[in-house]
């Protein structure tokens, strides 16, 4: 993007015409744009050679100091490119740059200022996006410093053709489930929200919150409507390229608005980011599950994830995801009942891509599978209870705005067991509206 707007600004002649000045000796300004479109640290080089007599002339001092800041002498690129601001303020291309020098140099307010400077000028969409993307890391960045909150609300509609995860009605299971039992099609539509807080209290340490909510309501079934809560209390420390983090979590879900189930643990966790494009992750969860009415079914539960990502200089930008997650599940209750239904192993992985496919507009892809191995033989059929969970989910996100984003999600998930009333597929269709803050 920053070479698109030096071509366009100062190739065509269209910036400083009238200030550019050929200095006496074997300096070419023609020189330093070729060597700047080839090699930032080579055109830093031959600019610094002519320093001393062309420092000053404002078409020098852009090539210079956007080169310093390239070759990695941040602090002298930002003293050129605020030579050429003194005198022509209005030269957007400049202040980006010094923009992201101020960056750099870890200046945040300033580089926000010149940012947001850019942004007031209704400036180009590309422009706009690049300079947000900057923003949002600096709001990130401060959060080291500085009190930060934010959040999102978000409003959906769709239809699911088994919003009750259930089997079809078929030969095998004929005589188990009644069948207002089986797999019901329904429209449903959704309201979520969240709530972030991060307070640093120390160099490298912050304090987070983070409050959510989900609801969905069925336009038939009532009686499989859901809502769920959950308060996340942590901290959090940087060291250089990792962050280190301990959470304890809280989340209530209610079924046909009755209390359903509750969910307490922690969560450790370590990211460490090998680059600025690529960054792997993991964690250790352990909770306990406690259902109001079914007390057979109360577990513990504990889950190592493992996960890689890496942003591709490409076509479209794509960015790579995967994960891998190992767990056991353990009844509160050892009997051979909740053995059968409760106690497993489990394994799992998911692989997805996200590619921008235009300016706004960007895909996520991904495919999924866990496998859970139950610990008992069921009490009815003598089976030892063997389940395969996958998942392959589509969305497109547009971003309307700097705060609004539309989105569309279709998701395809399938439970293959070794009992027929474990047995089910269910596909979910759906658009929805969020508003970000």
């Amino acid at each position: 993007m920053w070479m698109k707007i030096i071509k366009g600004v100062y190739l065509f002649g269209t910036l400083l015409l009238s200030s550019a000045s050929l200095a006496a000796g074997d300096y070419r300004l023609e020189q330093l744009i070729s060597l700047f479109e080839q090699s930032p640290v080579q055109a830093y080089s031959y600019a610094a050679e002519h320093l001393t007599e062309q420092e000053g002339d404002p078409q020098f001092d852009y090539y210079y100091g956007v080169a310093a800041i390239d070759a990695g002498h941040a602090s002298q690129g930002v003293f050129a490119l605020e030579r050429v601001l003194l005198l022509h303020p209005q030269e957007h291309a400049a202040r980006l740059e010094l923009a992201r020098g101020y960056f750099i140099l870890e200046e945040y307010a300033r580089s926000r200022q010149e940012f947001e400077t850019v942004m007031g000028a209704n400036p180009p969409d590309d422009v706009v996006q690049n300079a947000q993307v900057f923003l949002d890391r600096i709001r990130l960045k401060e959060a080291r410093y500085n009190t930060t909150s934010n959040g999102y609300i978000e409003i959906g509609a769709g239809t699911d053709n088994n919003v009750n995860s259930a089997p079809e009605q078929d030969a095998a299971i004929t005589g188990v489930l009644a069948q207002d039992s089986t797999g019901q099609e329904d429209d449903y539509s959704t309201l979520a929200a969240s709530y972030q807080l991060i307070h640093p209290f120390a160099p490298g340490w912050t304090f987070n919150t983070a409050l959510t909510g989900d609801f969905k309501k069925n336009a038939d079934f009532d009686q499989f409507d859901t809502a769920s809560g959950a308060l996340q209390l942590g901290v959090s420390a940087l060291d250089n390229q990792s962050k280190y983090s301990v959470d304890a979590v809280a989340q209530q879900f209610n079924l046909d608005g009755s209390k359903y189930r509750t969910l307490t643990g922690m969560t450790l966790g370590w990211r460490y980011s090998l680059n600025q494009k690529s960054a792997f992750s993991t964690s250790l969860q352990h909770a306990m599950l406690d259902f109001d009415t079914v007390s057979a079914l109360n577990s513990t539960l504990t889950i190592l994830n493992l996960s890689y990502n890496h942003q591709f200089a490409a076509s479209l930008s794509p960015v790579l995801f995967a994960s891998m997650k190992f767990g056991i599940e353990e009844p509160e209750i050892s009997d051979s009942a909740s053995m059968a239904d409760v106690e497993r192993d489990i394994s799992g992985a998911r692989l997805g891509v996200v590619l921008n496919l235009m300016q706004r507009l960007a895909m996520t892809a991904s495919i999924a599978t866990q496998s859970s191995d139950y610990g008992a033989p069921n009490t009815v059929t003598s089976v030892t209870r063997e389940d395969t969970f996958s998942t392959a989910d589509l969305n497109f996100l547009w971003l309307v705005s700097k705060d609004w984003r539309f989105s569309t999600k279709i998701s395809y998930s399938k439970n293959d067991s070794n009992l027929a009333i474990r047995d089910y597929d269910r596909t979910r269709i759906s658009i929805n509206l969020n508003y970000a803050y």
